[in-house]
């Protein structure tokens, strides 16, 4: 992925609840305030490679993961960055994407994708912006959020890397994510959702107020590993 404006909006859940939607091979990650982090992370992307192969182009993404427990580790910056973030882990759900292009190619090569109507982020990356995804008009599945942003001097531009895991119908994936990243600011998100969407179904309610990033981030490469059950 090359060129990607992101927002990365953090949510304190409910841990039983976060639980409820991880098989039992992985667990919650609690934090000092004894909730759970529901991550909702939309971008766009003004280019996608798949497989180093297929080029997909311009494709807008969003991505509900939660997070859970895994080793301390902090990988080697990539080149032109300050440092590492200590990696996060994630139980992840299909990633979503407004190409029914991109999703097709990406159940070909086993990563798992659900098309949706349409992903938007609006305004800049400055002191307001909104966006929404809509899943499906017909059965109203959208949520929509806001974001109250303030921004730093100058961006922090460090390596990002999340470690992904996740089962999809037989299959169970493992990735790693390595990102060449612009924190440009902080942000406070709130986030509302009709109860037929995604992020309603989960169970963490239809009103959810977070922290934020606006990224941006210069590349990212996302490496899956398949398996089956």
């Amino acid at each position: 992925m090359y060129d990607t404006e992101e927002m990365f909006s953090r949510y304190y859940v409910d841990p039983v609840t976060a639980q409820k939607n991880i098989p039992n091979k992985w667990k919650v990650k609690v934090n000092e305030n004894g909730k759970a982090i529901l991550l909702i992370m939309v971008q766009k992307c003004k280019k996608m490679i798949l497989d180093d192969i297929f080029n997909i182009g311009s494709v807008a993404l969003s991505n509900l993961w939660i997070e859970i427990e895994g080793p301390s580790e902090v990988i080697t910056p990539l080149p032109g960055t300050s440092r590492s973030l200590p990696t996060w882990y994630w139980y992840i759900t299909p990633h979503q994407l407004d190409s029914a292009w991109a999703v097709s190619l990406c159940s070909l090569v086993g990563v798992p994708a659900k098309h949706v109507k349409r992903i938007s982020l609006v305004g800049e990356q400055t002191e307001i912006r909104s966006g929404e995804v809509i899943e499906d008009e017909s059965i109203d599945a959208r949520y929509s959020w806001t974001e109250k942003i303030k921004r730093y001097p100058d961006p922090d531009i460090i390596t990002g890397s999340h470690r992904l895991y996740g089962v999809f119908g037989g299959r169970e994936t493992e990735a790693h994510v390595r990102c060449f990243t612009h924190f440009l600011g902080e942000s406070e998100v709130s986030l509302v959702a009709t109860s037929n969407s995604s992020v309603a179904k989960l169970g963490f309610g239809t009103s959810l107020s977070g922290f934020s990033n606006p990224v941006w981030f210069k590349h990212c490469s996302v490496k899956y590993k398949v398996g089956f059950l």
